[in-house]
């Protein structure tokens, strides 16, 4: 099976035309795939598109991203996706209102996850553990620290983590590091008035130990500084030790779901 504009075994397949610089009315209207998997894969349609990643590093289950087009072409690409026998293939967390060009596409309720928030303007306690900000992210660093604190689903790969630093205008990462490495780490974004707490995670050897409070506490205070006025996050319902630990901190659930998805039946 050939498919155009993928790599296949280290070569990639010439396209078949260009792109005009002023118009796309001459563009093929089929799929056109590019990239590579494991790494991304980029599937296009005249100016519509969409990512495929990796879920995780622990099996062959993809991520798919929407970043523009119709239902009709989700669905067209997530088929094209599955017929190259990849793995199962999931959407990202959405609110119910966007689940519905998903729905259409031919996805079905996955799983579910709770949202919190929390206002800003009150007392922020300063962390009680030397939290580090990085610039420079060591992907595979905080992907170990990702493995060992998450299990099966619920884990990010190196795509996944370096994926949640960009979904925002502005974002940070914060780290604590002790003489055996990383073991501990959060991602935070900003936009406009409202931040958003991407991710944290504590190696289970040093759960307990207020580390995760101190990496939640540096990414209030980033996020006020930034002019955020509420940090938002989600949990899964069954975390319970989780939900409690940001409730201690001022976080309340606000009634708001988010959903995964998945392809097909």
């Amino acid at each position: 099976m050939e498919w155009r504009g993928v790599v296949l075994q280290g070569r990639r397949v010439g396209r078949d035309y260009d792109l005009h610089p002023r118009t796309l009315s001459h563009v093929p209207n089929r799929l056109h795939v590019d990239g590579v998997w494991p790494e991304p894969l980029s599937v296009r349609r005249g100016w519509a598109r969409v990512v495929a990643r990796p879920w995780n590093d622990d099996g062959p289950d993809v991520a798919m991203r929407l970043i523009r087009g119709s239902h009709e072409f989700l669905g067209e690409a997530s088929r094209k996706i599955e017929s190259m026998d990849i793995g199962d293939i999931y959407s990202p967390a959405l609110y119910p209102l966007a689940t519905r060009i998903w729905k259409r596409a031919g996805y079905e309720e996955h799983t579910s996850l709770s949202v919190m928030e929390r206002h800003l303007g009150g007392n922020i306690t300063e962390p009680a553990h030397p939290v580090l900000p990085i610039a420079t992210p060591d992907w595979p660093a905080l992907a170990r620290v990702d493995r060992a604190a998450f299990t099966g689903f619920w884990r990010m790969s190196v795509a996944g983590l370096a994926e949640a630093m960009t979904a925002t205008p502005r974002s940070a990462l914060f780290q604590i590091d002790e003489p055996v490495g990383v073991v501990g780490y959060a991602i935070v974004g900003c936009q406009l008035t409202v931040s958003f707490l991407q991710r944290v995670a504590v190696v289970p050897e040093r759960s307990g130990n207020g580390l995760g409070t101190a990496l939640i506490r540096a990414s209030m205070l980033w996020a006020r500084a930034k002019g955020a006025r509420t940090m938002v996050l989600n949990v899964r319902p069954e975390n319970m030790r989780a939900a409690d630990v940001y409730a201690r901190e001022g976080f309340a659930h606000n009634g708001a779901d988010l959903h995964v998805l998945r392809f097909g039946p």
